[in-house]
């Protein structure tokens, strides 16, 4: 069965606090926050200090948010999700079912940030959730600073942004690429399969095909996640060229259309 969507109200949290308002307030005036942009989720105010602390010394360039449960994790989230990487723990109001869902929703949601699990509890008990780390409590600072490190190191090398999605995919046919793209942004997730170079499936949300395929090139900001694998079978390739034309000639009408009635008004 598959998992329901994580909802605030699935949460029994209190209304967000004025405190969270403020922060949402400076994310959403920021027009660029440092490099190093973390959101650290923990209901332990002191460990939240301690890692304030340790990263203020030993990361001085990084941007920290700090929450203390899933339901204010995803109002910030909603509102900024240009994030290098989460750390959570799972364990919220004596129960680990509200963390699972947290970490789950984001990985559904906002796959291109990398989840790092900060708990007390057993890793075997944590093992099925997909996340980049599992981090025993209380943490080496040190240890939890290299990690960080190396993982937003290794995510600016998979993620691709900047350039057209429309030029990516011709560039991945032209090489013959076998592949899977992921195309995100803002909690809009989509997902292109390329075998030897050719489209074989395209899937968002609830559509598939072509018109999946024209929702992703619609999108005005994205980031693109590559992997080496194509898990679809059994699918006819798609003829790029066409699609593309095809969806060229249809955003045109599309403006057309827009320039005629702001005429008309």
């Amino acid at each position: 069965m598959a998992r329901p969507a994580f909802r605030l109200d699935d949460t029994g949290a209190e209304p967000v606090s004025d405190r969270l308002q403020n922060i949402i307030r400076a994310v959403r005036d920021a027009r660029k926050l440092p490099a190093g942009n973390l959101l650290f989720v923990d209901p332990d105010d002191l460990l939240i200090e301690m890692i304030e602390a340790g990263l203020s010394f030993s990361r001085p360039k990084w941007g920290v948010i700090a929450v203390r449960h899933p339901a204010e994790a995803l109002e910030v989230l909603s509102l900024h999700s240009e994030l290098d990487a989460i750390i959570t723990e799972v364990v919220f109001d004596r129960s680990a079912e509200l963390g699972r869902d947290f970490v789950h929703e984001v990985n559904r949601r906002w796959p291109e940030i990398p989840i790092f699990v900060m708990t007390g509890i057993e890793h075997d008990d944590v093992r099925e959730l997909d996340a980049s780390e599992y981090i025993a409590k209380p943490p080496d600072m040190d240890f939890l600073m290299g990690r960080i490190d190396r993982v937003i190191r290794r995510r600016s090398e998979s993620q691709v942004r900047g350039i057209a999605l429309s030029t990516f995919l011709q560039i991945l046919e032209i090489e013959r690429k076998t592949c899977t793209v992921v195309v995100s942004h803002g909690g809009r997730v989509g997902e292109l399969f390329f075998r030897d170079g050719n489209l074989q499936q395209a899937r968002m949300g609830d559509l598939d095909g072509k018109e999946a395929l024209f929702r992703m090139l619609s999108m005005r900001e994205h980031t693109l996640r590559v992997s080496d694998r194509c898990d679809v079978v059994g699918t006819k390739a798609f003829s790029l060229a066409s699609l593309l034309m095809e969806w060229s000639v249809r955003e045109d009408h599309g403006r057309r259309s827009t320039s005629s009635s702001q005429e008309n008004e």
